[in-house]
Formats: structure tokens, sequence, C-alpha cells
């Protein structure tokens, strides 16, 4: 039975399954150090500031109305800017966290823009009293632990300094306000320009919400790795080694929120959501994220263990040699900790060096180990060269991303053909390894 190459084929089906235990415990390793590094991203942004979205600002007018039955409700509108303008540059750092490396940034942004004073008309049933002089401006804040310095809000020709704490005007619940914003005296329809400075702290993302009519802003960075997601691309954008350079300009359009509310309406979860998809900005990613590349690599070890095995096997029916289903399970074994090494190493070394150093060791461990039990160098020089190229190929997959498939695809292609080219004349009926009758 043990020189039936039918048999012996399905040993090495059953081994490869169960090899699917190891690579399952291996995979469960990754993902519990992506969420130690998360984690650590996390405890990162509790001391210097959480990722960040800029939500606002928004001018608040407390009015009240009153009912037939004696009753009488406060409540406030809210009206978002015409125009505004964010001009933004953060300075960027790494911070680390045990063994991680965190990318944070400060920024500061330069917001200016036009409120027009609103009439207020549109609100049903109607106000019977309005609160101008109570008027206040709210600004949303991913976290405001980040930011820096007080800042002013330059009003009507005086300042007006920011307090903590922000109504929760349904597009964020936590951020800075300034109060009495007088406007009684200002006609409605009249543009009311504002601008100030806010100086923030934050964790990897820097992201913006299309607070006006039109929401113009542009960020400048050293970072070279930026990557720009959201409801829009930026218009123009200029990245080099030295950092970057965008610039977005948002209409209102799309956003899925009005430029104008109130409180009693119960839109927060419709605003919030509305929130979570307009949103745009950008995140500071770090070029080579070594748990998604061993995420991947992994899901290639199952096709690496069969191609291995399967040059082991060809030797068997080339050669009088007889290998035992145990030696086929250790070199399965050396393959699983190929990945092990490529995590733990990686996390020290980066992923380049440590694609290498892991490579190479389980290569020439395997090549090692094929040349005793083949008894014979160029038997092992073979197995040698196999896995240099598969694994080799391996790396060039894990770089390509976009075109991984289409080059996985053609490549197993082509082995699957040389494979059948070898085998072409086999007699697979009459066929006992050790003594085959070659191609």
């Amino acid at each position: 039975m043990w020189t039936s190459a039918s048999a012996r084929l399905i040993v090495m089906a059953l081994l490869a399954i169960l090899l699917l235990v190891p690579l399952m415990w291996v995979q469960g390793i990754v993902s519990e150090r992506a969420s130690r590094r998360e984690a650590a991203v996390a405890e990162v942004g509790t001391m210097w500031g959480g990722p960040q979205t800029i939500g606002g600002p928004v001018l608040a007018i407390p009015y009240s109305v009153s009912f037939p039955e004696g009753q009488r409700r406060a409540a406030r509108a809210y009206v978002l800017p015409r125009r505004l303008q964010i001009e933004g540059q953060a300075a960027t750092d790494l911070r680390r966290r045990g063994i991680f490396e965190v990318p944070v940034y400060h920024a500061t942004l330069k917001i200016s823009g036009v409120f027009v004073r609103p009439a207020l008309d549109w609100i049903r049933p109607a106000p019977d009293h309005v609160d101008w002089d109570q008027a206040s401006l709210q600004l949303g804040l991913g976290d405001p632990r980040g930011v820096v310095r007080r800042a002013a809000l330059q009003w009507r020709g005086g300042e007006i300094p920011f307090a903590g704490g922000a109504d929760d005007a349904g597009l964020f619940h936590v951020g800075l306000h300034a109060s009495g914003l007088s406007i009684e005296d200002v006609p409605a329809g009249t543009d009311v320009p504002f601008a100030f400075t806010l100086e923030v702290n934050g964790t990897r993302d820097l992201r913006f919400l299309p607070s006006a009519g039109e929401t113009a802003v542009s960020l400048t960075s050293p970072w070279p790795h930026p990557s720009f997601s959201g409801m829009a691309l930026p218009e123009t954008r200029a990245i080099a080694g030295n950092g970057f350079a965008a610039e977005w300009r948002v209409q209102d359009f799309g956003r899925g929120y009005p430029a104008q509310w109130t409180s009693g309406e119960n839109k927060s979860d419709i605003l919030q959501s509305a929130v979570t998809q307009s949103a745009f900005g950008v995140s500071l990613i770090q070029p080579v994220d070594i748990y998604q590349q061993a995420e991947r690599a992994v899901k290639y070890a199952v096709l690496f263990i069969v191609l291995t095995f399967l040059v082991f096997f060809l030797w068997e029916i080339f050669s009088a040699t007889l290998l035992h289903p145990m030696q086929y399970a250790f070199v399965g074994f050396a393959m699983c900790v190929f990945y092990l090494l490529l995590v733990s190493i990686s996390e020290h070394i980066g992923f380049d060096r440590a694609y290498l150093i892991a490579s190479s060791t389980t290569t020439l461990l395997i090549a090692g180990y094929a040349r005793a039990v083949l008894r014979g160098l160029a038997r092992a020089a073979s197995v040698l060269g196999a896995l240099a190229t598969l694994y080799g190929f391996l790396y060039l997959l894990l770089r390509l991303e976009d075109y991984a498939l289409l080059a996985g695809s053609v490549a197993l292609f082509l082995i699957l053909a040389l494979v059948m080219f070898i085998t072409r004349r086999m007699d697979w009926y009459n066929m006992k390894l050790g003594g085959a009758e070659g191609a």
C-alpha cells in the first residue's frame, strides 16, 4: 500500500488538511497582534489625542414656542455657514508604545467663513421669541482632549474665546463652543464673517465635514504616505518623499443633511448616519502594514505546502526513494513556522528584512532536510530552487496587491502545465514508488 502512488496522494492530502490547524493558529496570532497594535494606537490617542473629525462650525440660535395649552417649549435652530475655508498644516511624528509605532500629528487649522444671518421663518411652529443675543457657535471635534491651545473666535470686530463642550447639534456630540454672539442688530440675509485658528493633536486620521454650501480645505504635511478617503477625494494633490499637499472643494449637494434644522426635529440618527458617509480627509498610514501583509501571506500557505509536497512526491516517483508520511509532516510544519517567524521578526526590524530572514532560513532548513531524506545533492538543490522560487513569488504577490490575483492565476496555470508535462507518460495504474517508469 505504501508504494502506491494513489495511497501516497491521499496521505499527502490528509496531511495538508491537518496542517490547516497550525495555520489557523498562526492566523489567530496575526489577528491578536494586530489587535494589540490597535490597542496601542488607542492608548497613544488617549494621551496625545485620538482621530480628529472637524465638524461645523454651526450657528446655534435659541428660541421658544408657546402652545395654546399654556406650555412653552425651548429649542435651538442650527444653521450652517454659506462658505467655509480651512487651511491646515499637520506636523507629524511617530510615538512608540511598546514595540508598536503610531503616527501622530499636530495640526494648525486656520478656519474662516461666512454665515448668513437667518430669518428663521422656516421654523414650524413659528417661534414667538428668539434670543438673538444668546446665539452661539458650536464646533465639533473627534477628541477635544487633543486641543492644544484655547482658540478665540473673531466675530464682528471682536474676539470671543471658545469654551469646552458643545451642544448635541446632531452632526456631533462633543467639541467646543463660543457663546454670546449677539446678532440681533444684524439685518436678515446679511453676511457675517468669522475666523479662528485651531491647534489640535490627533492620531492617524484627520477628517472634515462638508459643513457649508462650499467647503474648501487645503492641507499640507511632511508625512510621505497619505491615504485619502471619504465622500470626496482631493481636487489636487502632490505626494513626494518630503510630504504631501492636497486641496478639497466640496459642495453641499451630496452630503445628506440640510443647511438648517432645529433641535426638536429628532433628526439625530439621520444626521449621524449622514455625517459618517460625508466625512472626508486623510489617514497617515505606514507604508507596510506587517499584519495585513502577513495575513495575505497565510492565505497562500496551503497552496505552497501542496506544491512543496509535490516536489518531494516527484522525486519519490523518479528515484528509488520512499518517504515516510512523518517526513512530509516535518516539511509542512517547517513551512507553517515560516509565517510565525515572519510576524515576530517583522515587529522589530520591518517586513522586508523579516521576510528575507524567515524565507531564507525556512528554505535552507527544508533543503538541508531534503538532502538527507532524498539522498542526493541534486535533489536537495531542486527543492532549494523550488522553495526560493515560491517564496520569491509570494513576496511579489504581496507587493503587487491590485494585480496579485492575475499574477497568482497565471503562475498556478504554468505550474500545473509543468507538472502535467513531466508526468505526461506516467502509468498511474501500475506505478510503484521507488521504481516507477519515468517520463
